[in-house]
């Protein structure tokens, strides 16, 4: 696919899992055969491994896994003497099924060599759990770690729910445990953006350009909820571009970022993902099987898509219902992608998360 492709995919390392058993989804649909793409570092005898799981747009390439290497989404996080230190433990990290970037999607092919396209099934974050499970245990990982951001968090969260005996500690970063009308708000005007785009074509465009326009404007709004406005004011302000003084700065900010995307993502990943995020509501769930699981929830301060005061509220939540859960604060003026952006910060926090497994273990 051309977004693999202008990503440098396949990566180094990069492995494929297949499942011929068929995967029972949410909606009563079955998907399979499917397969995982996936991402070692570290060994598999270091326990308990580390499972990273990525934000709506990610990809299982945390870091790299030598020179020749695209640098991943999370490289100060993730290596040698990092937060998350590959020398002590193995982590492993996988695109969600849905995915666009190697595991079986919309953009796919099916047993008969056609893209699934508009025939994809619907998801729920539970089913993407559910698949990375049969990852985990396939490969006999035993008891493992959860750290995630921005959906990657919400999957983590969910993971511990269907399997918490199987769980030492999850860590969700600027994730609500549910989808509130302000982030389905941006989402609802992203998936139109998409939808009228006249390349769409119901869904099934991979013979032609597709939604170019659509899913581009469907990232500059999404851009928007990402940042804040303080940190839009420090990096922009007013300011106009040098070459074209009629364009504010923030308005080709908000292009590039469109046009970036189209260049390494799928339309129709997005659309799946972002309905099974605007579905998800974990306040309905048994956290039973949390009970014994720490957990950490981290606010952003300045995140405008997720506020931080809702996911401390959410920390509590957890607490009254048994969770041994704490709160912990992200200091950032990049919004939500903070935990992207000041990955030290981020890292200081999954340190001492870790650190503390380490010796409640001794």
């Amino acid at each position: 696919m051309p977004w693999q492709h202008a990503s440098g995919f396949p990566w180094t390392g990069l492995q494929f899992a297949r499942f011929d058993e068929p995967l029972s989804l949410d909606s009563g649909q079955t998907l399979g055969p499917w397969v995982l793409a996936f991402e070692e570092w570290g060994q598999r005898y270091r326990k308990p491994s580390v499972v990273v799981l990525h934000a709506l747009t990610g990809d299982s390439h945390v870091s790299a896994h030598g020179s020749e290497d695209p640098p991943g989404w999370w490289p100060k996080v993730v290596g040698k003497g990092r937060a998350i230190d590959t020398d002590r433990y193995h982590v492993i990290a996988a695109n969600v099924v849905g995915g666009a970037m190697g595991s079986t999607g919309p953009s796919s092919l099916d047993e008969q060599g056609r893209p699934w396209g508009s025939r994809f099934p619907r998801l729920s974050l539970q089913d993407m759990v559910r698949a990375l499970h049969r990852l985990i245990t396939g490969l006999d990982l035993g008891p493992v770690i959860l750290i995630g951001g921005s959906m990657g968090g919400m999957m983590a969260l969910a993971y511990g729910i269907l399997y918490g005996p199987e769980v030492k500690g999850v860590v969700a970063v600027g994730s609500p445990i549910d989808h509130g009308p302000w982030a389905i708000a941006y989402h609802t005007v992203s998936r139109t953006a998409i939808r009228q785009d006249p390349g769409f074509l119901g869904g099934d465009y991979y013979q032609s350009e597709g939604p170019r326009a659509g899913l581009a404007l469907a990232r500059m709004t999404d851009m928007i909820s990402y940042q804040s406005p303080e940190a839009m004011a420090a990096k922009f302000g007013r300011q106009r571009q040098s070459d074209r003084p009629h364009e504010f700065q923030i308005a080709s900010y908000l292009r590039h970022q469109g046009e970036k995307l189209v260049q390494r993502f799928d339309a129709n990943t997005y659309l799946v993902l972002t309905e099974a995020l605007d579905r998800e509501d974990l306040s309905r769930a048994d956290w039973a099987p949390m009970q014994t699981v720490p957990t950490v929830l981290v606010g952003i301060s300045s995140d405008m898509l997720y506020l931080p005061d809702g996911i401390r509220r959410d920390a509590l939540w957890l607490q009254a219902r048994g969770v041994p859960s704490q709160y912990r604060l992200l200091e950032g003026s990049f919004g939500h992608d903070t935990f992207l952006v000041d990955q030290d910060g981020i890292g200081g926090i999954i340190h001492q998360f870790l650190k503390q497994i380490a010796l409640s273990a001794t």
